[in-house]
């Protein structure tokens, strides 16, 4: 116990050390290149916390498998590693520390993508370009159920909508229109106040009654139908939560519409994470336990850029499957897959050589 909490702590931190590190590392560079667009001393360093957040939430994963490489470096110049092993210790036991820590760290950063964490660089290009960050979408158009949808202005953070109009089609044929000038969503729909409803009769002769126009001090009505979902979905945007994806792809189901788009970000998000834990038991297991029998320096280098190469990997079959060219179980939950086989093998059978 006394080793897997030394270990455990050596882990993480360096891991910290290593995290912090790289993201301000990037931000810094960022912000030289920006700092003659950024005025006043609050939008400076907001503008570097919302960048170092962004790369952190980047290189995150990243930082786990370097911390441990690091952290087992050490172990091996201080004779610690070798100790352990003279003392008992397997392979796997001094393994698992890594990997409890790891598994831990990854569940915090995938939590922290049901937040608004990942809009920080929304954030940060909202201060360059000296825009408030309250999003506001113009003239959007959509389909909903048997209606179409337009809003001349959306704004999501305060739920509100501007000039809506609801169409309502049936067989193919214009039934209802609804006019209203504002439109709030709560408690899971949208309340039209002072709302004008045009209802158009199906006319078989002239002797039927025509148009029909009434107006009601509030309609209920897109049950469902979150604000934010609209920008994201219906504008392409790439910037969801986790709880975003999940209602995203719900709500394109349940419009028989194509979902690969959101599966792919949900995917990256809770998905793909996970193989700096697996890339940490399988290099774990590739560093020698003592100095005499290898180049730790080489072994170092060597490990750092196959991590770098896996990562770009991951992130280039995201794209693509962001674009539509391959299914995304095809893109990130295979290549994730693959590394966890691969990771399952080495720490049944490689630990016991």
């Amino acid at each position: 116990m006394r080793m897997f909490r030394y270990v455990s702590w050596l882990y993480i931190r360096h891991f910290f050390l290593i995290a912090f590190a790289l993201a301000f590392f990037f931000a810094g560079l960022d912000y030289m290149q920006n700092a003659s667009s950024l005025t006043g001393f609050n939008i400076k360093i907001l503008y570097l916390f919302y960048k170092g957040s962004y790369a952190l939430s980047l290189l995150f994963p990243i930082a786990l498998v370097l911390s441990m490489i690091v952290a087992k470096m050490s172990l091996i110049r201080s004779n610690a590693l070798v100790s352990f092993y003279a003392l008992g210790y397997s392979k796997k036991e001094v393994l698992r520390p890594f990997i409890w820590v790891s598994f831990v760290l990854t569940l915090l950063y995938i939590s922290l993508h049901f937040t608004s964490f990942v809009n920080s660089e929304l954030y940060a290009k909202a201060l360059i370009q000296k825009k408030s960050t309250l999003s506001v979408t113009k003239n959007l158009f959509l389909k909903y159920n048997d209606s179409f949808v337009y809003i001349s202005r959306l704004i999501p953070s305060k739920k509100e909508a501007r000039d809506i109009r609801i169409y309502r089609m049936k067989n193919g044929d214009l039934i209802e229109t609804i006019y209203a000038k504002s439109a709030k969503f709560d408690d899971g729909k949208w309340l039209m106040e002072d709302a004008r409803i045009v209802t158009k009769p199906h006319v078989e002769g002239l002797s039927r009654d025509g148009l029909k126009i009434e107006r009601k001090k509030d309609v209920h009505t897109l049950v469902g139908f979150k604000p934010k979902i609209l920008t994201s979905v219906f504008e392409g945007k790439r910037y969801y939560t986790i709880q975003d994806a999940y209602d995203a792809f719900n709500l394109l189901v349940s419009q028989k519409l194509e979902t690969s788009k959101v599966r792919s970000i949900f995917y990256y998000m809770a998905v793909s994470p996970f193989f700096a834990m697996c890339l940490v038991v399988i290099f774990f297991l590739s560093i020698p336990p003592h100095a005499r029998s290898a180049n730790l320096l080489w072994v170092s280098f060597t490990l750092i850029g196959a991590t770098l190469f896996i990562w770009g990997i991951i992130y280039l079959l995201y794209r693509i499957s962001l674009s539509g060219v391959i299914l995304p179980e095809f893109g990130t939950l295979t290549a994730v897959g693959i590394l966890a086989v691969a990771a399952l093998y080495s720490y049944l059978f490689r630990t016991n050589r």
